[in-house]
Order: C-alpha cells, then sequence, then structure tokens
C-alpha cells in the first residue's frame, strides 16, 4: 500500500501552467492547473512527475481544503472561456472518494457556463461521476494504451479495456469524453495492439475527441525513475533530441508510422472526430496534415 502524505499546502491551489508556450516549435496552448493533491498511487514507469517532484512519488494531500475551494470560487468568477486542468500534477480519480474531488469540482462546473474542468486519469473509480447529469463544461479524458505497453509500463493501472468500459459509462451519462492514446510505444506487434484498443473503444461508445501522444521526456528523468526503483527499460527505444524543447521524442519516422496507423484506424470508425497531438513538434503536424494550433484539452469542436 502506498503511503499518503497531508500537510497544508502554503502556495496557491491554482496557477497558470504556460511553460510550453516558452518552447518555440511546440503545439500547446496555456492552461490552468489546480492542485487539488499531486502525486499519485499509480506507477507508471515513464511518469513525468517522478522528476516534477524530484523522487517524490507519493500522494500528498493537502488538509487546507477551505483555502482551496475559496480560490476556486473566485477562479470561476473569471470572464472568458478558460480550462482548468485537475490532472497535471494528479491522477483525477484515483484517490476519489478518499478525498471529496469530484464532489467539490463537478458540481461548480456544472453550475456555470463559461469555464470547463478537465479531469485525467487512468482511474476506472468513476463512482461520484456517475452521481451526476454534467453540461459539456467537464470534460473525463482518460488515458488508454495497448495491452503490452500496459502490461510492461503501467504498473498498478487498471486494464485498458476496463478504462475503456469506464469511459462509455462517463459517456453515457453526458460528460465530454477523451480519449488519450498517451504514451504510444512501439512494443512488439504494437499495430495490431493499437488497432484492437480502438476497435474496443467503439464497440463500447463514440469518443467525443482523441488526444495521440508517444514518449517524451527530459534528459533526467531516467534518473528519477531508477531513483525511485522504477524499471528504465522503457526510456531503451530509439530515442531523438527534439531541439525545440530539448525533450527525447521517439524518432520522427516512428512517432509519424504511429500516429498514421492510429489515425487510419480512428478514421475507419469515425470521419469526423477531433484528433489532436500531445505537446508534438510543428513538423510532426505538419507531416499529418493537422493544424499547428490549440491544445489537446481544448474541446471547442469548432477550431
Amino acid at each position: 500500500m502506498m503511503k499518503i502524505w497531508v500537510r497544508e499546502r502554503k502556495s496557491p491551489f491554482i496557477h497558470l501552467n504556460d511553460k510550453a508556450n516558452t518552447h518555440k516549435g511546440i503545439v500547446c496552448e496555456p492552461f490552468y492547473v489546480l492542485s487539488y493533491y499531486i502525486g499519485c498511487p499509480f506507477a507508471c514507469t515513464y511518469c513525468y512527475l517522478q522528476a516534477t517532484f524530484r523522487g517524490q512519488v507519493e500522494p500528498v494531500i493537502y488538509r487546507n481544503r477551505e483555502k482551496l475551494l475559496a480560490e476556486l470560487d473566485e477562479w470561476l468568477k473569471q470572464p472568458g472561456h478558460l480550462r482548468l486542468n485537475a490532472g497535471e500534477l494528479e491522477d483525477s480519480l484515483a484517490l476519489d472518494g478518499k478525498i471529496p474531488l469530484v464532489d467539490d469540482l463537478v458540481p461548480r462546473f456544472i453550475a456555470q457556463d463559461r469555464h470547463t474542468l478537465v479531469l485525467v486519469t487512468k482511474s476506472t473509480n468513476i463512482r461520484n461521476l456517475l452521481k451526476y447529469r454534467p453540461n459539456d463544461k467537464v470534460v473525463v479524458a482518460f488515458s488508454v494504451n495497448s495491452v503490452t505497453a500496459w502490461r510492461l509500463f503501467e504498473k498498478q493501472t487498471p486494464h485498458p479495456y476496463q478504462r475503456l468500459e469506464a469511459a462509455a459509462r462517463v459517456c453515457e451519462v453526458g460528460y465530454i469524453t477523451v480519449l488519450r492514446l498517451d504514451p504510444m510505444l512501439p512494443t512488439k506487434g504494437w499495430e495490431k495492439e493499437y488497432e484492437e484498443l480502438i476497435d474496443k473503444a467503439y464497440s463500447l461508445f463514440k469518443p467525443h475527441q482523441w488526444t495521440l501522444g508517444s514518449l517524451r521526456f527530459f534528459p533526467g528523468l531516467p534518473m528519477w525513475t531508477a531513483r525511485v526503483g522504477r524499471s528504465t527499460k522503457v526510456y531503451n527505444f530509439g530515442v531523438e533530441v527534439s531541439p525545440e524543447d530539448n525533450r527525447r521524442r521517439l524518432k520522427t519516422s516512428v512517432r509519424l508510422e504511429m500516429y498514421r496507423h492510429a489515425i487510419r484506424c480512428i478514421r475507419r470508425h469515425d470521419s469526423i472526430v477531433h484528433i489532436r497531438l500531445c505537446k508534438e513538434t510543428e513538423q510532426m503536424h505538419h507531416l499529418l496534415g493537422l493544424p499547428c494550433s490549440g491544445c489537446c484539452y481544448n474541446t471547442n469542436f469548432s477550431q
């Protein structure tokens, strides 16, 4: 059982994430991040949080929840249309029930018509989500992967097909539901496995949007993965340095082949669904004929 830490948070609970915009040539958009808690009870060996928190992999829950809610209520008063991601520094649903994340956030966003809440998860813990009848201001993004990638690198997470079943239930009650095929990995038999995953998804429901991404990491991440006692084998795939942001990414030819394959499989089922890339280069967007604009959490389907 993973230890969960409890402490008071001194810094703001909400901040603007605009780091990607400092890297010319990477397609992303600023979005707000809510640190309802930080960390993750899962043990994915490629997880960027291993380096983000410098080896602090156990979840940290904050005891001053009243400060969080007051800050959120003020944030919601802002004009315009803003996105708040409650899954950038944590898994949005993995600890729900132990903490009232869904009950605190979802009703607040349903009650207004401007801003969008984004929940990002590998969990199947959807019981509290199903209590509500949402509007289009709550997006639930389920990260899924091939069965082999899951078995090798996504330790302690539910089976990808169980995540698809949870996504179908969430979509059925009215949430905007996104599937994140990220990070795609060229494991043995990846073509067949990703095709089967996409076919399985469409046998259950019709996603509102897809996000595609592939293995990417800053050079210090493998050191932190080893330091926390996780396998570093995920970094053995051939990579190249992206000069745009100094991340290590799978070779361009490999990423292009995987994305094209996934897009073909998706298009067999849905010719118009939006497909976006996560933190990818402008070059890759051009190669795939995708617009170099927007963010993978942008569910404005007119864009």
